[in-house]
């Protein structure tokens, strides 16, 4: 059973920077996905929630590596070092017409 509520988190979603130096962060609540468009040709885009930033970058990295990073020397060597932010941006730089691959805090308003 999945127990929603852990994928919810208090996230920064903006920051007021005033001109006497102080700043003012807001919180909402917010879930991490992570947005991918690939080979399909169709231009859909998938996107996934994960209970954190970590989780997302990680399942990207395997995704990218799924999708044909496998074959790059660069790449493999970022998974293997654990930089799972670094393998999608890669994959997107080797691949600009065909790949989306991006982590990031989607933010629920009232």
């Amino acid at each position: 059973m999945i127990v929603y509520a852990r994928f919810i988190k208090q996230l920064v979603s903006s920051r007021l920077f005033r001109p006497d130096g102080t700043v003012e962060a807001t919180q909402d609540p917010a879930v991490w996905t992570l947005a991918h468009r690939g080979y399909s040709g169709s231009g859909r885009l998938d996107v996934r929630e994960y209970p954190s930033k970590k989780a997302a970058l990680h399942e990207g990295a395997k995704l990218a590596v799924a999708c044909g990073m496998d074959e790059d020397e660069q790449a493999t060597g970022l998974f293997a070092g654990g930089r799972y932010e670094q393998v999608p941006q890669r994959c997107e730089d080797t691949h600009p017409e065909t790949q989306l691959l991006r982590a990031h805090a989607a933010f629920s308003r009232p």
